[in-house]
């Protein structure tokens, strides 16, 4: 993990300096007193550059030219590593300043364990000193190197001071004393004794003191190797004993060899060598059995644990330079020995490159993988690995390679396998494999399974990967494959290329064609398999991970769902650009181009079904039908390339794939198993899949058919993976079209023949409630149902799709386990058969309200014998233009059983036309028409406030206000400021069992009166409510008393000032702004309230109490309907006095008529006894 995040950290760095490289260089004007002052801040800044700092430093990086802070600007200089900056900076200081700012930094540096230095900034830094390196920024610079280059991988540092830096380094014999100081100083003896001169040449340093200093330390290392000596004479001349002597048993002879093998890796090669040296000229046989005994226990260790091999290792190398420098390696039998050598280091290699890998069996394998580090520590080097014979070194810098590989040195692992590629093509081209998969492992921000498990993360836990990460990804991958592309290296497995790529990616990012080109070369000369690799794996992506929410969220990208959409859209459009780049100049190309057909299928079923944005219904429809429609030429012009590519086919290389595919998304079924079931069966496209295959020449058109029908015969008859109950018909109406005729198909017209004749039977309809001529903008009804035998309606049980009852629930979801459809969530058949009604007028019609049946729904009867009626749905709609003509098919999926078991059998509609018109229309039609006015006057003496609250219920739709009542009279006597039409229309039940079909409605207004005038006025007003403009609508005007309403005798009402209707109290008016009033003030109030009085005895004796005989009459029609609502209102009324048992009765009788009227038991009461029950209870009221 820690080597993760340091790669993470290793990007933003590299970020940064990208950022940043453009940046103009600070001018070089004199310093002003201020700003002098901000740099001498500096010296009590504590210089630092954790992960903070330096996410601090990138945030700001295009603020950091401009800052206003000298100290600030310096500050983001030292953290982004812009040392180039950092030199400028100190350039424009005083020396004494810069250098204790210089000071300042390498003291903070060096006192940190952790400073986040790479070597190239610690060496930078060394030359960005103002003036000459001091003897103790020397040991500072060399204490920082001793932080950051770790003890085992001193071969960077040798390697990067070999090249050398403006001060330290290279040849230059002043900068080379100079790196040994430093050297000395971080701990690295051995590399800085390389850096000084022998004790010989001490004489040629003319500093003294540094001349003591060199000559103190070379007489130190002499004393130590002089004391190491001995001890190692001692060991080693135990050991050659112990291998000299024939008749010494083996375990005596490996101690030896472990003891000697000790001594190798625990002192300096040179102390060791010339008693090797020695032992060679004096007795080879002995040297010979000291390899040979060494190498034996090194043999021995290899499942041993991983500080013992790795010292093996190190062991190994040193014996092995030993005998290269005082032997020829290509005699013997040293040849045969150092080719054990390297081949036990190759075998360790192969170990640490499979463990690293993702292969867990091997990952559990009880022998642990050394550091590669460590290998590389150790790696054959120099005549040992010259000596290697051509077969071995091939195979040894495969070793090599896989060993760098998985030290995750990427670039110097490709130039490795680069150069073996040039000598064996191969075996460059299988490491060139094994490249990309540990690639792709390093960067796969999926967490190792050994960490998962250890904190319990789930499954699919990744580390996110920021856009910075992503494109440093690329760009690496990028260099790599360049590389690989110009050594003319073409993997064998193009999926680890795909594979590699898909890894640099953020799970929630689509891809990009620009940084498909970069990493893969220009589109149209892709090679046909990575370019189908790239499509394919791009088109899984879009149907799944890219559109989801949640991986977006897991992934921290912050992202909109309209922005999730949009990138969606675009990683549509991107594939669909990448395939027809990559066709340009191809005529055989039947494979892309189907491709693009079920791509941009796909795309408008995303279009039409996605959830992420609340688009235009009307939008979605035509954006989906654009996209199915395009889909279609695609796959057109697939099967006419197939029909020019079958030409070079010989029979039995026929394939179907173009027209199964094609088949496949004309029926909305999906690649990945996913079905819309949206779709109906678009016989055009049949027809057109059907021409395709007889177009082929000769008998390759019956050929295909016959392949094409045997392929959907099969899946037809599958018992093993039936087709779902909601594809069964669909697949066999679809199949029989293209197919038709063919033999492979009889069975399978028989069984058409048994549906079409259960659908001879039934008639799903749609007609307009009224006229079919309809004004704009004017609101009709659509009535659904389903003409049908009578035996058929018994078989059918359609009140079973008008509810959403559990068990129904319930066996749905067991057989939709078996498939995944591409609808919204439903509670039950009622709902999806909602939506499906809503889903196919939405585009044509703004769908204001669907009212359903009850499920014991009786079937109404027809003209034609036999035949019957049930109505099902009433959809409240408007026209959205005037463009509108008809209305759409509707659908309704019917359900039945046959030996296959379950099946569903669409059924659907005939276009029903209709006319707009722009002239006003009469109101749709409406019978029973009841009107309740409810004059409000209760605020008029607080603020003058009166409004008339106006409810009309109708059989059908209730009309407009103005088709309801005359208002133009009511406006003569009372000023309307508002009419509030609150919810509009409103369908409360669906009647199916009167005359004729028709909702119950429901319309509220609020009309807000101006009754200032009346309180201005000097006596009382008359108001007359709205009278009906039809007799056949029954008006029923009402008023408060305090809380309760009561029923006003008629529609005149009269108001005085602030009072009104029977009963009110009235109050005095108040005093007029004239002079001599205020004169006569209290005799005024006097009379005023004498005159009160007597109005309002007056007024009381004008306007009798309503009494109930006079409101409540026989209804002029008389149904269940009107009795019910009579009784209702009889027994709320105020004017009605009755007893507990009367109410009890009058209550048991309601219930009696709506259990019987409307209780779906097939029972109903004649008018005449419905006229006798009104007669009972008006009497009991007199």
């Amino acid at each position: 993990m820690k080597k993760i995040f340091s790669r993470w950290s290793l990007s933003f760095l590299a970020l940064a300096w990208g950022m940043l490289a453009g940046a103009q260089t600070p001018s070089t004007e004199a310093l002003d007193a201020k700003e002098l002052k901000q740099y001498e801040k500096l010296l009590n800044h504590k210089f630092t550059r954790d992960h903070n700092d330096l996410f601090s430093a990138l945030e700001h990086a295009n603020k950091a030219e401009q800052a206003a802070a000298a100290d600030l600007r310096f500050i983001s200089y030292f953290r982004l590593s812009e040392w180039g900056k950092v030199r400028s900076e100190f350039a424009k200081l005083p020396p004494e300043l810069a250098r204790g700012i210089y000071d300042k930094i390498l003291n903070d540096l060096a006192d940190r364990q952790k400073s986040n230095l790479r070597l190239e900034d610690v060496l930078a830094l060394a030359d960005a000193v103002p003036g000459e390196l001091t003897e103790d920024e020397l040991r500072k610079v060399g204490e920082i190197l001793g932080l950051i280059v770790p003890a085992n991988e001193t071969y960077w540092l040798a390697d990067r001071l070999r090249a050398g830096t403006e001060r330290l380094g290279g040849t230059d014999p002043a900068k080379r004393l100079l790196t040994g100081r430093v050297l000395l100083a971080g701990g690295f003896r051995e590399l800085a004794r390389t850096y000084w001169p022998a004790a010989s040449k001490l004489e040629e340093i003319k500093d003294e003191g540094l001349r003591n200093e060199v000559a103190a330390f070379l007489a130190a290392e002499q004393a130590n190797e002089s004391v190491q000596r001995e001890q190692v004479q001692k060991v080693w001349d135990e050991g050659l004993r112990v291998l000299s002597q024939g008749k010494v048993n083996d375990w005596e002879k490996t101690k030896a060899g472990n003891a000697m093998a000790r001594v190798m890796m625990q002192v300096a090669p040179g102390t060791i060598a010339p008693a090797f040296a020695a032992l060679l000229k004096d007795n080879p046989d002995s040297a010979v059995r000291l390899v040979s005994g060494i190498e034996r226990k090194i043999q021995n260790d290899a499942h041993g644990e991983v500080a013992q091999r790795t010292e093996n290792l190190r062991a190994q190398l040193t014996l092995a330079n030993l005998i290269a420098a005082q032997t020829d390696l290509k005699t013997s039998p040293w040849s045969q020995l150092v080719q054990l050598m390297a081949e036990y280091w190759m075998s360790e290699a192969e170990n640490t490159f499979t463990m690293k890998g993702n292969n867990v069996r091997a990952r559990s394998r009880s022998v642990r993988a050394i550091d590669a580090e460590d290998l590389l520590d150790a790696v054959p080097t120099g005549k040992w690995l010259d000596s290697l014979p051509p077969d071995l070194r091939d195979r040894f810098d495969a070793s090599l390679a896989k060993a760098i590989l998985a030290s995750a040195n990427f670039e110097i692992a490709a130039d490795r396998i680069i150069d073996l590629s040039k000598r064996h093509p191969q075996t460059g081209v299988a490491l060139a494999e094994d490249f990309l998969a540990s690639w792709a492992q390093a960067h796969n921000p999926q967490l190792p399974e050994e960490m998962r498990k250890k904190f319990g993360l789930p499954e699919d836990a990744r580390i996110p990967i920021t856009p910075i990460m992503m494109e440093r990804n690329i760009d690496s991958l990028a260099r790599m494959m360049a590389l690989f592309r110009e050594a003319k290296i073409a993997p064998r497995d193009y999926a680890k290329v795909v594979n590699a790529f898909d890894v640099t990616y953020s799970n929630a990012e689509a891809y990009r064609d620009t940084h498909i080109e970069k990493v893969f070369g220009p589109i149209p000369q892709l090679d046909e398999e990575v370019f189908f690799l790239l499509v394919n794996r791009m088109h899984s992506n879009l149907a799944d991970r890219w559109r989801k929410m949640d991986v977006q969220r897991t992934s921290l990208t912050r992202r909109t769902e309209f922005e999730t959409y949009e990138m969606v859209r675009e990683g549509y459009a991107t594939n669909l650009r990448m395939i027809d780049s990559w066709m340009v100049g191809k005529t055989e190309a039947s494979r892309a181009l189907t491709l693009a057909g079920v791509l941009l299928t796909e795309w408008g079923d995303f279009e039409s079904m996605q959830e992420l944005v609340a688009t235009d219904p009307q939008k979605r429809v035509v954006t989906y039908k654009e996209k199915n429609l395009l889909a279609q030429d695609y796959f057109q012009r697939a099967a006419e390339a197939y029909g020019r590519e079958m030409l070079k086919l010989s029979p039995s290389e026929y394939t179907i794939e173009v027209y199964i595919t094609w088949f496949q998304c004309l029926l909305g079924l999906g690649p990945s198993g996913q079905v819309n079931l949206n779709k109906t069966i678009n016989r055009a496209g049949l027809a057109k899949i059907r021409a395709s295959i007889l177009a082929l020449p000769g008998k390759a058109a019956s050929a295909h058919m016959n392949l094409l029908a045997k392929t959907l015969n099969a899946r037809l008859t599958d018992e093993n993976y039936p087709l779902h109950e909601d594809l069964k018909y669909r697949y066999l109406a679809s199949t029989l079209v293209v197919t038709k005729d063919d033999p492979f198909t009889m069975g399978l017209q028989k069984k058409a023949a048994y549906f079409d004749e259960l659908l001879s039977e039934i008639r799903l309809q749609t007609r307009i409630d009224g006229p079919n001529t309809i004004g704009i903008g004017q609101e009709f009804g659509i009535v659904i149902s389903v003409v049908h035998t009578e035996a058929m309606g018994r078989v059918a049980r359609f009140g079973q799709y008008l509810s959403n009852d559990p068990a129904v629930i319930a066996a749905k979801g067991k057989r939709r386990a078996t498939i995944n459809k591409k609808v919204r969530e439903t509670q039950g058949p009622r709902d999806e058969f909602e939506q499906s009604l809503t889903e196919t007028l939405t585009p044509f019609f703004d769908v204001k309200t669907i009212i359903f049946s009850t499920p014991e729904v009786k079937a109404r009867p027809t003209a034609r014998i036999g035949w019957e009626e049930t109505v099902l749905a009433y959809a409240l709609v408007r026209a959205k233009d005037a463009s509108v003509d008809k209305v759409p098919p509707v659908q309704l999926e019917l359900k039945f059983i046959d030996l296959s078991g379950p099946v569903t059998i669409p059924a659907t509609s005939a276009e029903t036309l209709i006319k707009m018109v722009a002239t006003p229309m009469p109101a749709r039609p409406a019978t029973k028409v009841e009107i309740t006015e409810t004059f409000d006057t209760r605020q008029f003496p607080i603020n003058g406030g009166l409004t008339l609250e106006i409810k009309a219920t109708a059989n059908g739709l209730v009309p407009e206000l103005d088709d309801l009542l005359d208002l133009a009279a009511f406006k003569q006597g009372v000023e309307i400021r508002q009419i509030s039409p609150h919810e509009g229309l409103q369908l409360k039940e669906l009647n199916t069992w009167g005359e004729a079909v028709a909702p119950r409605s429901e319309r509220l207004w609020t009309l807000a009166l101006n009754g200032d005038p009346i309180r201005a006025a000097d006596r009382p007003a008359d108001i007359s409510l709205p009278a009906a403009k039809s007799k056949d609508f029954l008006v029923q005007p009402q008023t408060y008393k305090d809380l309760d309403l009561v029923p006003l005798p008629g529609l005149s009402v009269r108001v005085d000032r602030v009072a009104a209707v029977p009963g009110a109290v009235l109050l005095a008016p108040g005093l007029r702004p004239i002079w001599w009033l205020g004169v006569g003030g209290v005799i005024v109030v006097g009379l005023g309230g004498l005159l009160f009085l007597l109005l309002r005895a007056r007024r009381t004796a004008e306007i009798p109490a309503p009494r109930a005989r006079d409101v409540f009459k026989m209804p002029t029609e008389v149904d269940a309907f009107a009795v019910v609502a009579l009784l209702r209102r009889l027994g709320a009324s105020p004017l009605v006095r009755l007893n507990a048992a009367q109410q009890s009765e009058l209550t048991s009788e309601v219930e009696r008529l709506q259990q019987v009227c409307f209780g779906g038991s097939g029972q109903s009461l004649s008018e005449a006894e419905l006229r006798r029950v009104v007669d009972k209870w008006l009497r009991v009221i007199r």
